[in-house]
Order: structure tokens, then C-alpha cells, then sequence
């Protein structure tokens, strides 16, 4: 099987644990169910990609469902990891006054657990040593997901319900933010998805993006919610946009109540952070849609990650099937200031570090719902460490950020080259651009003239759609909406798929609800 992989990675220009540290390599552990029949060979295959020694494999043997008791936990998982750990020296422990176990050294910062763990603990009644003083609702709940408990399993605490503080996460409201990890912590992703197959691909695909980069589109999906205890995700959302922008990366922005609507041109899409909507829906619903290879991809919803083999529930699985390398999801009501702080994990990821890494820096409570899914080594910028005005692969992904980069990472100050260089090439992106750009910083005449430009350079059916749309919406954004609807019908008679007439109906009538619009005939009938 090792020189299955090592043959496949050669066909695929891919460099074995290329950008893998020796020390991140030998600070990891990876975990397996004994029960599962493919577990064993994934965990090896893992191993290989990451050159990771496989006498840090360890084998558990739990049940096979993806939810599991709380006694199920502590016997199955929980007590002999401990063990494990002792055993083989990745803990040194000691004593407190009252003989309780310290960890006050670690030779283990990753653990992965492979396909086959279980991922959530399901409610139980009475369990000795609950705290049941914190407020309600959180301090009666102890579901909780298996990553989350096993995080703190350092901790040796008996207590469950409620929350604990992430010494990590890298939030200024949290004073008890510290960039050392305590030797207790453990960081901990999955790999898992629902067949080995696809959990082989998300690692593969990381390895890509390592050495190739990750290039494309940012996509941010807003909900323009004002209510308090909500307008936090849309801000945590509108951070990983501005982000991606500062380190030169496009990105396109929807701030319409819902979600991307069905028909929505998602291209080269390599990152996505939105919100709220139960099941994956829209553009990426569609059988046919597909990431770029290593894509960071996270949808906020409180049930996001219930299972992770069921293809069609939820979104973390989908986002992955659908090609993303790296998510994160909640397995049970997670309330939304215990969820992930998406514009710090993006922030963290843009500045090079890796996804554990960035996802703890950016999940604000432990012991609680949230899972992390992919290649907890993956470094999905990586190549932005190396430098950051070159790259292994030149294209016009690499230009526009080399150009914006030019400009200390602020875009509209980038304007003038990104216009000239467009003209010069033919290319709409760096003009498109630039138009959500000035969009979202309400400069919309601007980011008018911008996109009436990127439709005359581009040659790209999707992305003119796309552009039209963006020109709709930034003429109805200037309080205009009838001229915007006038645009939206002379566009029924170049768009004409089913998903493309569909959005454009809906928009016509957000934006002139009074006139009907009667669809003309396709293009192709017209005589």
C-alpha cells in the first residue's frame, strides 16, 4: 500500500511530506478503531503521507457507531488513551496535594482520529462528579462531541456539563488567551468522511495545495442580520472575507438574507465561510459542483457536523465530498458564541500556520460540539510563507496578489493596477475583483463601473452571469432597484438554463415586486 501511494503521489507532482515538520511529525498521534475493517489501512496511509512514524499509531477498540453512551466514552476511549499516554511516556505526570494526576510535560500536541471513532457522546442523567451550578441551559447539558472531550483528556476531570475556556483561542475579549498550548491540550481533527476513499482524497488534496498552492476565490455568504446575540457570525464572516482579501486573495460576497441562491455562479471557488441554513443548498448542492483541490470550506450552523457519513445531511460532509479539505461543524446545539470564530481560523491559516492549529486558535470552549475535519498538519497556505510576491505556479490568481500585495494587502488602494492590468490581458477577475471590493466598502458607483467593465472582458458564460448579477445588485444597492430589475430582463434572453432563469426571476421580483415579468422565450426560439 506504501508504494501504491508513493506511486500516486509521483503520478500527481506531489512531494511526500513535503511541507511536514519533523517536529510536527513526531508531536502526533494517530488513533484507530480496531472494529472498523478500514481503519488500520487508512491510518497507515496517513502515516505515509505525512511521514509520520507508525509506531505512533494506536488502536482502540470502540463500537462503530458515529454516537456512543458516556460510559461507552470513559471505558472505550477515554481510560485507555490515558493509559496509552502514560505508558508510552507521551505524558509525564505527577500528583497534586489531593493525589489528583497532572500533566505537566507532553510529547503530543496532534492526535487524528481515523474514520471509525465515534464522533459524538449522547446526553446522559447523573453522571458522577456533573456540575450542575453553571446557568441554564449549559451547565445541564454534557452531549458533547468525542473531539471536544478528548481534548481535555489531559484534564483527568470528572466533571462534564457546561464549558470549559480554550486557553488558545485567540479572542481579545478572552483574558486567558495564551499562545503556549498547556501540555494538558490536546489538538485534535478527524478524518472522516462517509467512505475511506473520499477521507484519501481530502489528504492527497492537502498535499497538492502544499506544494501548488491554493488559488481562487474567497466566497463569504452574510445573512445582514442586525438582531443581538446573531450580528457575531456575520462579523466572524466578513473578517475571514477582509482576510482573504489582505493577503491577496479574490473574494465575492453575498449579504442577502439567504444563502447563495440556486443558479449562483460558485467558480474556482478555494474558500467558503457562510451561514444559516440546515442542509447544504444552493450552488453547492449541485451534484456537479467541485472545490479546488485543498479548499477550506465551513458552513455555521448548530447541526452542521450531526454525522459524517450520511452524504447528504448536514454540510461539513458535503463540503468535504463535494472536494473542500478541511471543515469544521457542530454534532449538537453548540449556542453561537461557542462556535468557531471563522475570521480568526482564516486569519490564522492565511498567516501559515495549520488547521489544528487555526481552528484552536479560533474555537472559544472545549468539552463541547464542535468537530474539525481534515489533515490536522495541512498547511493550506503554505506557499504564502515562502514568499509573498512569488510562487511555485505563475497565473493570474498569482499576479492579483502580487499586484494587491504591491499595495500592502488593500485592494481599492490596488485599483489603478488592477484596471490597467486587466486591460492589458483581457482578464475581468482582477476588475470583478475589484468591484466587490468597493461593493462591500459601499463605494457602489465605483464597483458599478467596475463590473459594467469586467462584463466587457469577459469571455467566461458563468462569470458573466455572475458579473450581471453583481451589476444588479450594486445599482440596486445605490437605491435604484427598477433600473437594476430592467438589467436583470435583458439578461432572461442570453440566460436561459432552468437554475439561471430561476435566479433571475427571483431577483426581478425582490427588486420590482409590482411589475410582473413574463419570461421570454429561450435564446435559441427566438427567430
Amino acid at each position: 500500500m506504501k508504494q501504491a501511494l508513493l506511486a500516486f503521489l509521483l503520478l500527481a507532482g506531489i512531494s511526500l511530506h513535503a511541507s511536514t515538520s519533523a517536529e510536527d511529525a513526531a508531536a502526533t498521534v494517530v488513533i484507530y478503531n480496531v472494529n472498523e475493517p478500514e481503519a488500520k489501512g487508512l491510518a497507515d496511509f496517513y502515516c505515509t503521507a505525512r511521514g509520520i512514524d507508525p509506531t505512533r499509531k494506536i488502536p482502540l477498540a470502540a463500537p462503530t457507531t458515529e454516537e456512543i453512551s458516556r460510559s461507552d466514552y470513559d471505558a472505550l476511549l477515554a481510560a485507555p488513551l490515558r493509559r496509552i499516554f502514560a505508558n508510552r511516556g507521551y505524558w509525564i505526570i505527577t500528583r497534586d496535594m489531593m493525589n489528583r494526576p497532572i500533566v505537566i510535560a507532553t510529547r503530543v500536541r496532534y492526535a487524528v482520529l481515523i474514520r471509525g471513532i465515534p464522533l459524538k457522546i449522547k446526553e446522559c442523567g447523573d453522571y458522577p462528579g456533573d456540575s450542575k451550578i453553571q446557568p441554564a441551559p449549559v451547565g445541564s447539558v454534557n452531549a458533547a462531541s468525542v473531539d471536544s472531550e478528548l481534548s481535555v483528556l489531559g484534564l483527568f476531570s470528572p466533571q462534564i456539563s457546561g464549558v470549559l475556556n480554550n486557553p488558545v483561542c485567540n479572542n481579545a475579549a478572552r483574558s486567558v488567551f495564551n499562545p503556549q498550548p498547556p501540555p494538558w491540550l490536546l489538538f485534535l481533527s478527524r478524518l472522516d468522511a462517509p467512505t475511506t476513499d473520499a477521507v484519501k482524497i481530502m489528504i492527497l488534496n492537502g498535499l497538492k495545495a502544499e506544494k501548488e498552492g491554493l488559488w481562487g476565490w474567497g466566497y463569504i455568504d452574510l445573512r445582514s442580520i442586525k438582531s443581538k446575540g446573531y450580528v457575531e457570525g456575520d462579523k466572524w464572516i466578513r473578517e475571514a472575507g477582509d482576510a482573504m482579501r489582505r493577503h491577496g486573495i479574490p473574494v465575492i460576497s453575498d449579504d442577502l438574507p439567504d444563502t447563495f441562491q440556486r443558479g449562483f455562479p460558485i467558480t474556482d471557488a478555494a474558500g467558503y465561510y457562510g451561514w444559516y441554513s440546515e442542509g447544504i443548498d444552493g450552488p453547492f448542492a449541485d451534484p456537479f459542483f467541485h472545490f479546488v483541490p485543498g479548499a477550506v470550506a465551513a458552513h455555521l450552523h448548530s447541526f452542521s457536523a450531526v454525522t459524517l457519513h450520511d452524504p447528504l445531511k448536514g454540510w461539513t460532509t458535503p463540503l468535504i465530498l463535494h472536494g473542500a479539505s478541511a471543515s469544521v461543524g457542530n454534532v449538537y446545539e453548540p449556542y453561537l458564541s461557542f462556535t468557531t470564530e471563522f475570521g480568526t481560523m482564516a486569519s490564522a491559516l492565511l498567516s501559515g500556520e495549520n488547521l489544528a492549529e487555526s481552528y484552536y486558535s479560533a474555537q472559544p470552549v472545549l468539552s463541547w460540539m464542535s468537530v474539525l475535519v481534515g489533515d490536522p498538519l495541512y498547511r493550506p497556505y503554505a506557499c504564502f510563507a515562502e514568499s509573498e510576491s512569488a510562487s511555485p505556479l505563475k497565473s493570474v490568481w498569482t499576479d492579483y496578489r502580487r499586484i494587491v500585495l504591491s499595495h500592502n494587502g488593500n485592494v481599492l488602494d490596488s485599483a489603478g493596477d488592477l484596471v490597467a492590468r486587466a486591460r492589458q490581458g483581457g482578464q475581468s477577475l482582477y476588475i470583478e475583483a475589484l468591484g466587490t471590493a468597493q461593493m462591500d466598502a459601499g463605494m457602489l458607483s465605483a464597483a458599478e463601473s467596475s463590473f459594467k467593465e469586467a462584463a466587457a472582458l469577459s469571455k467566461n458564460p458563468p462569470v458573466q452571469f455572475r458579473i450581471l448579477l453583481e451589476l444588479a445588485r450594486a445599482i440596486e444597492k445605490q437605491g435604484d432597484p427598477l433600473r437594476g430589475a430592467s438589467l436583470l430582463r435583458q439578461g432572461l434572453v442570453k440566460f436561459t438554463t432552468a437554475s439561471q432563469r430561476s435566479l433571475l426571476l427571483n431577483w426581478i421580483a425582490r427588486m420590482d415586486p409590482v411589475k410582473p415579468t413574463h419570461s421570454p422565450p429561450p435564446a435559441h426560439a427566438i427567430r
